[in-house]
């Protein structure tokens, strides 16, 4: 029985980090196409994140449509998790795995946002927009979603992490330079964290100009 449930966890952290590989092949639908069954991994409907344009939380899943990109602001979503442990700490994180283009992902991961020491209490609750500059702390200011023209369909991934309790969390001096080429794994690994806890994604596209990249 220990095997076995050795095996299965395994698969699934696997899957887990494979979720957030970006595209390979092709670009915009034909790469959110293929990788919908991974990208279900993404989807666990426990992470609530919603803008305020919205009527309710980013509906992640199967033939999800583009959100229009000119709905977007500057002001961050309002956040809520409510499983997560009250006396914890969590990190989320807010990535492009189909940067420039899910057909030439060579700035993946293109790092759009990144807290930590998020307590458990708030994310309960849930955190207002406005709220974010005075929760946890920020190690990336966010930057909302910006696509380049004609390069298809990015998706948008929250990774929700629990914090280890004894290992600082910190970017590097290259890191804090450049939002581009962010080796999310390599990260994870250097700061000691498991799987994630939750996570959701939208999908949104610069229609401004058809030729993909």
């Amino acid at each position: 029985m220990e095997s076995k449930l050795t095996v299965c966890v395994c698969l699934v952290t696997l899957a887990l980090f494979y979720l957030i590989a970006p595209g390979e092949s092709q670009a915009g639908k034909e790469v959110l196409r293929d990788q919908q069954g991974i990208d279900q991994f993404v989807c666990t409907r426990d992470l609530k994140i919603e803008y305020d344009f919205m009527n309710g939380p980013i509906q992640c899943g199967q033939d999800q449509e583009p959100i229009p990109l000119g709905w977007f602001h500057e002001r961050p979503p309002r956040v809520k998790y409510e499983k997560a442990e009250k006396d914890a700490r969590y990190l989320l994180v807010m990535v492009d795995p189909d940067a420039p283009s899910a057909k030439n992902p060579e700035m993946a991961y293109w790092r759009h946002w990144l807290v930590t020491y998020i307590s458990g209490e708030d994310l309960q609750k849930g955190i207002p927009s406005q709220d974010w500059s005075s929760v946890g702390r920020t190690l990336t200011t966010y930057a909302p979603p910006t696509p380049p023209p004609g390069s298809g369909r990015h998706r948008y991934q929250f990774l929700l992490f629990l914090e280890p309790p004894t290992h600082p969390i910190i970017l590097t001096q290259e890191q804090q330079k450049h939002r581009g080429k962010f080796d999310l794994k390599a990260f994870l690994q250097e700061m000691k964290f498991e799987d994630p806890v939750a996570a959701t994604e939208f999908v949104t596209e610069n229609a401004g100009d058809r030729d993909e990249l």
